[in-house]
């Protein structure tokens, strides 16, 4: 068997310059990547219960920064104090909603939603609102403990980061629970 000809190139002695080159292509390359990504996504982490059971303090999730902002999404957007901390809340009703909370059941347009994934049954509000053009009524799914739409009121669409597109604790919980 016999081997190709070696290139000019390969018969080269690899020098500090020819390192550096190859330096600068790796780092360059991460860099462009990093920034494609980060255009699309952004990794948040979850600080607070007031999203438990759906997420647990500290959870790291990831947030998809395109897309169009639907009822029951769970999205992350400013949460416009001082420290500049960003909110997970579940979208509970859209611009132009009709919204009623009354003796804890939420109803969108005169429907009951069906709400499995909150922690407590019972929690206080009364709301009769119709959400406003570009504007969403959001709620924590541990509606007790959470500072959402019912205190901050309608949230500015244009306030939103995203839609959460991963958690990746669960999916570590739900491996190591099998």
């Amino acid at each position: 068997m016999k081997l190709p000809n070696k290139s000019k190139k390969d018969n080269e002695p690899y020098t500090i310059k020819t390192f550096f080159i190859d330096l600068i292509q790796v780092v360059g390359t991460a860099l462009i990547l990093t920034l494609l990504i980060l255009l699309f996504v952004q990794p948040c982490i979850v600080s607070g219960t007031s999203m438990y059971p759906t997420y647990y303090d500290k959870d790291i999730i990831l947030v998809w920064k395109h897309g169009d902002i639907e009822r029951n999404d769970i999205i992350a957007f400013d949460s416009n104090n001082p420290d500049n901390e960003l909110y997970i809340k579940r979208v509970i009703a859209i611009e132009g909603d009709h919204l009623v909370i009354k003796d804890s059941k939420v109803y969108v347009n005169d429907v009951l939603v069906d709400e499995p994934y909150i922690n407590e049954l019972v929690f206080s509000a009364n709301v009769d609102t119709v959400i406003e053009p570009g504007h969403i009524f959001v709620m924590g799914d541990n509606r007790n403990h959470s500072t959402d739409s019912r205190i901050l009121g309608q949230v500015d669409l244009e306030e939103v980061l995203g839609k959460v597109l991963i958690n990746f604790n669960k999916s570590i919980r739900n491996l190591t629970q099998k």
